[in-house]
């Protein structure tokens, strides 16, 4: 055995003579071992460990080891989702979310607060969830109701954020959720992005952990986990500050932020790039004009993107298109895989039927990002979960997993 933890056998086998060994050789030395005598090794591999047995001819055992497998490359790991759309009960006080919402987002909160060290069923690769996650992404429309106003809606939407914040925290260490949160707004949340909450996001922002770069209007920002650079985009990525005639919402600046985000951290690196928004591009011209699409395009294509996060469609389960500019498909010839999480928890009370509620299906998506010795092995691998039963039960659902270039630093 080598001193980085690699076994070597050499099988002298059944039927020929056995010679004496040379029992001074550094690889024979404990926890090596050495016998003169006919022998068979019994290999067993585990999903965490090898065990190892020497069996003689006479079915004595020679020597009995197990090690654990080894790391050959870092992972980071994390969890992306996106509209929990907290629902207060309609009132001018309200002291509780509509039923069913707080039956999603309390099952969600507990789910994920036990997601670390979960193992990962066989068929979809086996291991066990990282436990270090390094944070959540959050794709928008945190709340239900800051798009409307008048009647009981401002006491509902303070009422809906104030548990969005007190169940997600910010940091990991204030709220339910025990790593750091990383989210973006959507529709529900303010779609002209005047509204208290993305101020407040805004304000979460100055001490969201890991931050490196703030758009001047504070509202977007990027960070780096290891090799990985991320950033967040708020609804969709668009040029100027304001909505346009004919389109529905303003995207606050996030294109011009994008570009020079790229330009100045990630430059010509050749770093793998992870960005997240709310809408889906590959929806109607109004929400994501055709002009700022292009624009989008034309920001990353040079850069080593290997997947786009949005929210807003729900659709369960958790579902990946791919784009390249020209079109959106499932396999897209030269396409940037585009990845949505499903929502966490938009249920309600059904106001046609109270005992069928609407939206109970749900799912989010697991990522680990590895990067190995070299730049041929690094691997991105995004695993779906999925509910049809507002969280009383999950179900592990489909895998994607590619390779992807990570440079030496």
């Amino acid at each position: 055995m080598d001193s980085t933890g690699v076994v070597y056998i050499g099988e002298g086998g059944l039927g020929v003579g056995q010679r004496t060994p040379k029992a001074d050789r550094w690889y024979l030395q404990p926890p090596g071992m050495s016998d003169s005598a006919s022998h068979v090794f019994v290999l067993t591999f585990e999903d965490e460990q090898i065990k190892g047995k020497c069996i003689r001819l006479d079915q004595t055992l020679a020597d009995d080891f197990s090690l654990n497998a080894r790391k050959i490359g870092t992972t980071q790991a994390f969890v992306v989702t996106g509209d929990p759309q907290y629902l207060a009960e309609n009132s001018k006080v309200p002291t509780k979310l509509d039923p069913y919402s707080e039956e999603a987002n309390s099952r969600f909160i507990e789910l994920i607060k036990k997601f670390p060290g979960q193992a990962i069923p066989k068929n979809i690769g086996g291991g066990k969830v990282s436990t270090n996650l390094l944070g959540v992404l959050v794709t928008g429309d945190l709340i239900d109701s800051a798009d409307k106003s008048g009647k009981n809606y401002p006491a509902m939407q303070s009422f809906e954020w104030s548990r969005y914040q007190s169940d997600y925290g910010l940091t990991g260490k204030d709220g339910k959720i025990p790593f750091p949160v990383y989210e973006v707004h959507g529709n529900h949340d303010g779609p002209q992005g005047n509204t208290f909450i993305v101020k407040d996001i805004i304000k979460r922002n100055r001490s969201r952990p890991g931050i490196t770069n703030l758009s001047e209007n504070g509202l977007h920002y990027s960070w780096d986990w290891g090799p990985l650079h991320l950033v967040n985009l708020g609804m969709f990525v668009g040029a100027g500050s304001n909505r346009r005639d004919q389109f529905h919402y303003a995207p606050m600046g996030s294109l011009d932020f994008l570009i020079s985000d790229l330009k100045e951290k990630v430059g010509d690196s050749g770093r793998p790039v992870v960005l997240s928004f709310h809408l889906h591009p590959n929806g109607p011209a109004y929400d994501w004009p055709p002009q700022d699409l292009k624009l989008f395009w034309q920001s990353i294509k040079k850069f080593n993107v290997i997947a786009l996060f949005h929210g807003h469609t729900h659709g369960s389960p958790p579902s990946r298109i791919q784009w390249n500019q020209e079109k959106f498909g499932v396999a897209v010839d030269g396409g940037l895989d585009v990845f949505n999480p499903d929502d966490s928890g938009a249920a309600k009370t059904n106001p046609n039927d109270s005992k069928n509620p609407l939206g109970v299906r749900h799912g989010f998506l697991y990522v680990e990002l590895t990067d190995r010795p070299g730049t041929k092995r690094d691997q991105l691998i995004v695993r779906s979960i999925y509910t049809k039963d507002n969280w009383a039960t999950h179900k592990w659902g489909e895998t994607w997993t590619k390779n992807i270039s990570i440079p030496k630093r």
